[in-house]
């Protein structure tokens, strides 16, 4: 299992910002073999408000990893999360087995260490740019994960802004729709 401290805010049309913090706890309940052979986990995805509140289903969702690639399953749309072997400046589709839109993804920095929300120091880390526009006129995408080793997911952040493009605005930076999401790992083991 994982536990993260998320923050995600939303930006609407209307100008609604919606903001909350919660935790999201990951959890491996299932395993079976695929015909490929590869191992597929099944995993849970629960949230509470606060580390007073009792866990709550949201999802299911899946993982599995093989010798060339690691893919994780959101809402039956597979993503292809990293690719092996690992090596600095590897490029690649991160939605090569799925029908979206090519999105590359890059490895920027391996076995560097990285310290947790909670002072933790690990050692050995992957540093993955999924996005990392920064355009402040029409639209910014910055989306980044950084993954431990022998742990995975260790902190993640996504950055979509849509902005104004109205002559008015155009260059103003008012925001008309978007998100804002971090995903810091707190703790981590087996149940």
């Amino acid at each position: 299992y994982a536990v993260y401290d998320v923050e995600e805010v939303n930006y609407d049309i209307l100008g609604t910002i919606d903001s909350s913090r919660f935790q999201l706890r990951t959890e491996v309940v299932d395993s079976f073999a695929s015909q490929s052979g590869d191992i597929n986990y099944i995993l849970h995805r629960s949230t509470r408000p606060d580390t007073t509140s009792s866990w709550e289903f949201q999802r299911a969702w899946s993982t599995y990893i093989n010798s060339n690639q690691a893919v994780l399953v959101e809402e039956n749309i597979p993503y292809l999360k990293l690719v092996f072997p690992v090596e600095r400046g590897k490029v690649w589709d991160g939605n090569k087995l799925n029908t979206q839109e090519e999105d590359e993804y890059e490895m920027i920095e391996i076995g560097q260490p990285y310290t947790t929300s909670l002072g933790d120091s690990l050692a050995n880390t992957l540093r993955v740019i999924q996005s990392d526009n920064q355009d402040t006129v029409i639209q910014q995408d910055k989306r980044i994960e950084i993954y431990g080793l022998g742990i995975g997911l260790v902190y993640k952040e996504s950055l979509l802004l849509n902005y104004c493009t109205d002559p008015d605005c155009i260059g103003l930076q008012e925001i008309e729709s978007g998100s804002s999401y971090k995903q810091s790992l707190v703790s981590y083991g087996k149940d």
